[in-house]
Formats: C-alpha cells, sequence, structure tokens
C-alpha cells in the first residue's frame, strides 16, 4: 500500500513539473490580456507602447498571426524591452478587467474600438488610445512585420512625446 502511494505522489509531483517548465519552456507564446489596467501600468512604467492582438478560437487567420509572425517575434528577444505583447480573445464568456480597473466581457470592451475582424493589431498607449494605424488581418507576412516595426516606432514616438 506504502508502495502505491507512494508512486502515485512521485507521479503528482512529476506531472506538476512538467506542467509548471511547460508554461516556462514557451516564452514565444502570447500571454493573455486578462488585465488591461495592470498591463497599462507596466505600459506606463516601462514607457512601452502595447500591442493588442484581437483574436478568436477558430480563427485560422489568428493562429497564422501568432505562430508565422507574434511567437518569433517574442522568440527573438528583440521587442522585450519595446512593446508589450498581449492577445484578447473575444469568443463569447471571455471577460477581462478593462483600463479602467472594471471588469466587463472582452467583446464589449473591444466594442470601443469597432474592431470586426480578427485578427486585428492594436497599438496603445497605456490610456488605451491608439498610438498608430492598426493592423487588420493578415497577408504577407513579410511585409506585415515591416508594418509592425513601423507601428511599433510610431506608437512608441507618441508616448515618449
Amino acid at each position: 500500500m506504502a508502495c502505491h502511494a507512494t508512486r502515485t505522489l512521485i507521479g503528482t509531483v512529476l506531472l506538476n513539473t512538467a506542467i509548471v517548465l511547460t508554461a516556462v519552456a514557451d516564452p514565444g507564446k502570447l500571454v493573455s490580456a486578462d488585465d488591461l489596467s495592470q498591463l497599462a501600468a507596466e505600459s506606463e512604467q516601462r514607457r512601452l507602447p502595447i500591442l493588442l492582438m484581437v483574436s478568436q478560437y477558430h480563427c485560422g487567420f489568428c493562429d497564422r498571426m501568432k505562430e508565422e509572425v507574434l511567437q518569433p517575434m517574442r522568440l527573438s528577444g528583440e521587442y522585450r524591452n519595446r512593446v508589450l505583447m498581449r492577445e484578447l480573445s473575444i469568443d463569447p464568456g471571455e471577460t477581462i478587467t478593462n483600463f479602467q480597473g472594471e471588469p466587463e466581457t472582452a467583446a464589449d470592451f473591444i466594442h470601443q474600438y469597432e474592431v470586426h475582424v480578427t485578427p486585428t493589431l492594436l497599438f496603445l498607449d497605456a490610456e488605451g488610445k491608439e498610438a498608430a494605424e492598426r493592423i487588420v488581418g493578415i497577408n504577407t507576412v513579410d511585409y506585415l512585420i515591416f508594418y509592425i516595426e513601423e507601428a511599433i516606432d510610431e506608437a512608441t514616438a507618441e508616448i515618449v512625446h
């Protein structure tokens, strides 16, 4: 009996360790934008723009944007001190804390930005105002990275002034 309990305990410890290591081992994965008030505080403190990807669960174009563009950008490490990248899922039932620290559905929150297509990339300042022209959809990845670079630079210039 003690042997079974020991194996169960070891199995539980190994599973928990694997879960933690998986979370740490995927630094390219976009962080969910659950608390925008906290994100705004970080944006203001670090004087960095927010790149907010608006997505939906069954959106193949969203998956492509993440896998081919944003996750490689995060993995490169080149954007760590240039922009705060987050993903905002607007699927039914998704809730967030908005920039004012109040809870609301993600769909209601994003309505104020008049986003009608996913993926949409918003470049925001610490107050939630658009600081650069948004990017809607995904087309040619090479050009898209160029436009994202331009938008990050424009948003950063807007924040610094």
